[in-house]
């Protein structure tokens, strides 16, 4: 990795973050409490009568229309949402109803691994429709970005429904933070993936996890302007959310993670091992990062070395993110093999040309803001079909009509 900080990404996790993180999640914790005992009875049970409107069957497409009113030359405004009075409480019920959502077709408690898996190839048992796929790296609150990208995709997948092939977007975290239209972001997000259930997924990344978010803007804004038990809401959810995704195609597999692939290393001799990521017991499923495993935090924090030269590095160092490792080809390659990983497309870092490729081209970052510490960056996402993985299209979102 290169010893340039242009982004704040070197010391991302230092003692103040962490600091934050647990004061912010001890502080809370009883609102998380109170969420996990009360579920949808504290949101829904006589307070959306009262209003007359939101339920669980229409907030979607309130939500929907109300974000359909703007576009990449008319962004919504940071300090005004849907429902004006009553925006947290409509905020509230989509944030449970998407919640639900994962914990009842995504990514249930009964899953042993975080991984989606899906398979796109034919067998002699099996028939499977071509797929077409999207990835999007970081959009962190750029809704310049998101507001051209949902449109486009909505068209994608309609071409799919007369074609008869299968349309899958997936956004490889980091939804908020570093921008003031973060919360929209994650709203139009939900209710983008909501709205289309079987195409849409959104995976976890490192600033969906209380000590980040609330260290780098989203939390202060969300309690600024709504309430503490808003943000809880919003973190509870995020655990919630999936690590990776993998795609089984004809040519091989693919990967989606946000941050790095992971490894395991003695404490003691310093050597390391690489994990079968399918059998791996995790226990990701945490508000607060320091109560992850420590494979779960890697998936999210980890990063390639940049540019890697093996007869003059170690195959892994300690991150100076502060969080995870820095890893070489040889790690890369022994995780391949290990898990029969094809390509890995991942975001959680930034590049001024919005993608990197690394590691014979088979490591991919992508990174999907263009609207980013007042950086100009060509925003990128990927487009791959499961017939041809090898020969993806990468498109600059700022092209898009």
């Amino acid at each position: 990795m290169n010893n340039k900080d242009e982004f704040g990404e070197i010391d991302e996790y230092n003692d103040r973050t962490r600091k934050i993180g647990h004061e912010s999640y001890k502080s809370l914790q009883p609102t998380f409490i109170k969420i996990e005992e009360t579920q949808t009875q504290m949101i829904l049970d006589g307070k959306t009568q009262k209003l007359g409107e939101s339920t669980e069957s229409t907030i979607v497409e309130e939500f929907w229309e109300y974000y359909l009113q703007f576009s990449p030359s008319n962004l919504p405004n940071f300090a005004s949402y849907y429902g004006n009075e009553s925006a947290e409480l409509k905020m509230t019920i989509l944030i449970r109803v998407f919640q639900d959502f994962c914990l009842e077709r995504v990514y249930p408690p009964s899953f042993p691994v975080p991984i989606i898996q899906k398979a796109f190839k034919n067998s002699k048992n099996n028939s499977s429709h071509a797929a077409k796929f999207f990835f999007v790296g970081d959009t962190h609150g750029s809704m310049i970005d998101t507001m051209r990208l949902v449109p486009f995709f909505v068209k994608e997948i309609e071409k799919g429904i007369l074609n008869d092939y299968k349309v899958k977007i997936v956004f490889i975290g980091d939804f908020i933070d570093r921008n003031d239209l973060d919360i929209h972001n994650i709203l139009y997000l939900m209710t983008f993936n909501l709205r289309y259930p079987n195409n849409v997924l959104l995976l976890r990344g490192n600033h969906e996890e209380i000590s980040v978010c609330a260290h780098y803007g989203f939390g202060k804004k969300v309690v600024d302007r709504f309430s503490q038990m808003l943000f809880a809401s919003f973190c509870n959810l995020f655990k919630d959310l999936p690590l990776m995704a993998i795609y089984h195609c004809q040519q091989g597999s693919v990967l989606c993670l946000h941050g790095g692939i992971p490894i395991y290393v003695d404490e003691e001799t310093g050597k390391y091992k690489i994990l079968n990521i399918t059998t791996y017991q995790y226990d990701n499923r945490h508000v607060w990062l320091d109560d992850m495993d420590k494979i779960s935090q890697q998936i999210l924090w980890n990063d390639p070395i940049i540019n890697y030269d093996p007869e003059n590095m170690p195959p892994f160092f300690t991150s100076k993110r502060g969080m995870g490792y820095w890893f070489g080809e040889e790690v890369f390659d022994e995780f391949c093999e290990k898990n029969k990983i094809s390509l890995i497309f991942r975001g959680h870092q930034v590049f001024l040309d919005g993608i990197h490729k690394e590691f014979r081209q088979r490591f991919i970052t992508i990174f999907s803001a263009s609207d980013y510490a007042k950086k100009k960056i060509k925003a990128r996402f990927i487009e791959m079909n499961s017939d041809d993985i090898f020969n993806y299209k990468v498109h600059v979102i700022q092209d898009l009509p």
